[in-house]
């Protein structure tokens, strides 16, 4: 008698949130009794698979070229000239792309194909008729409870293209939410808890002293605004983790401002630590911050990053800044976490139930009552807060 399911997964590898829920997930799905037999990786140009997402996936872990958003100079919008020019120059290589994800699944004949938005899932052969599950955070872009409202309308438009691209022929999304809210079955969705790193969960959260401020920034050419707010301010620690140009794994190149190469478990150690956390609004590093209760900046570069922002603020849990003014930290009194937390800890026992019941081709059923509350439903905007002026919506 059949026991477990064999499930295949195909991870969008750019940044480290995606990969970093597959490696979790994946772990969920075992305790289970299910078995991950294979992974694909799409990454852009010049891009490799981190060697530890290949330690820790605990399968065959093979790449392909998959198109990617290409950020301005600045790091601060998405370039859309290039992001479409880019896709159209590597069309050709894309497509073989398709076909070489088609042939990994066809041999090792899963029972069910699990996709972190990876844009080329949505040109996979019907013909396979295999079930197939989307996970990502952005599909709360079509919840109503969500703040889907900053940047323009072609912004907020080509979002949801890339967005849907990444789950056509999905038999059911899972919106990954900060909070409870209730199911789509006309869109095939069910919102569940976040995935986060079994590491977390046995942090106690503290303040060392001499206390210090922690930084994560995917774009190295955010650090010079950081490096800036250092010398301006020599008395204030601050611990920085982002792609290092140099590869070290620690640089002190000021007195107060040391650089870390990216590094998951030490990361995870020092946010435990550290007196209030700032980043770039990545929808990971927001919900670890807020499980473990710390002060919380978001200084979004971009649209998704800037409706994540609202999301947490609206929440309370956190404020929104247009620069890296970490000064603005000691001002952040985070609110109880008490309910995210009992929220998360549900992850897996919901996240395996709808991905087995998918493979099972069960439908998605009736609309289930949202644990906890929902003080803000669908949201008010009146109530967003936060510190200095922000582009991310009108008050």
């Amino acid at each position: 008698m059949k026991m477990g399911l064999k499930v295949f997964f195909n991870v969008q590898g750019e940044g480290r949130g995606h990969m970093t829920q597959a490696i979790v997930l994946a772990d969920m799905l075992r305790r289970a009794g299910h078995d991950v037999v294979g992974c694909e990786v799409g990454h852009g140009e010049g891009a490799i698979v981190p060697e530890f997402f290949q330690q820790k996936m605990g399968c065959t872990v093979t790449s392909h070229a998959s198109p990617t958003i290409k950020l301005k100079t600045s790091a601060r919008s998405i370039d859309v000239w290039n992001t479409t020019l880019s896709a159209g120059r590597l069309a050709g290589r894309y497509v073989k792309s398709v076909r070489s994800m088609e042939a990994a699944i066809k041999r090792k004949k899963p029972d069910v194909v699990i996709n972190f938005y990876d844009p080329l899932f949505g040109f996979l052969s019907p013909d396979l008729r295999i079930p197939k599950v989307a996970i990502a955070h952005q599909y709360m872009f079509h919840h109503p409870r969500y703040p889907f409202s900053s940047g323009t309308h072609l912004q907020r438009q080509g979002m949801l293209f890339f967005t849907r691209l990444t789950s056509w022929g999905a038999d059911r999304l899972l919106a990954l939410s900060l909070y409870p809210a209730q199911d789509l079955p006309a869109l095939k969705l069910r919102v569940v808890p976040p995935i986060l790193r079994e590491e977390l969960f046995g942090l106690k959260p503290s303040s060392t002293q001499p206390s210090f401020l922690l930084v994560y920034v995917w774009q190295a050419s955010l650090l010079n605004e950081i490096r800036e707010w250092c010398e301006e301010n020599r008395d204030m620690s601050v611990r920085c983790f982002l792609p290092h140009p140099q590869k070290k794994e620690h640089d002190p190149v000021l007195p107060n401002l040391v650089l870390h190469h990216l590094n998951d478990t030490l990361f995870l150690r020092m946010m435990a630590k550290c007196s209030g956390v700032a980043t770039t609004a990545g929808f990971e590093t927001m919900a670890e911050a807020m499980w473990l209760g710390k002060p919380l900046l978001m200084v979004p570069t971009h649209i998704e990053q800037q409706c994540n922002a609202v999301d947490a603020t609206l929440m309370g849990s956190a404020r929104s800044s247009v620069m890296f003014d970490l000064g603005r930290l000691r001002e952040i009194s985070p609110s109880d976490q008490t309910a995210f937390r009992e929220w998360v800890v549900r992850a897996e026992e919901l996240i395996v139930s709808e991905i087995k019941s998918t493979a099972l081709g069960l439908p998605v059923g009736h609309i289930r009552e949202a644990a906890g509350t929902l003080p803000l439903q669908p949201w008010d905007r009146t109530k967003v807060g936060h510190v200095g002026p922000s582009p991310l919506v009108s008050v």
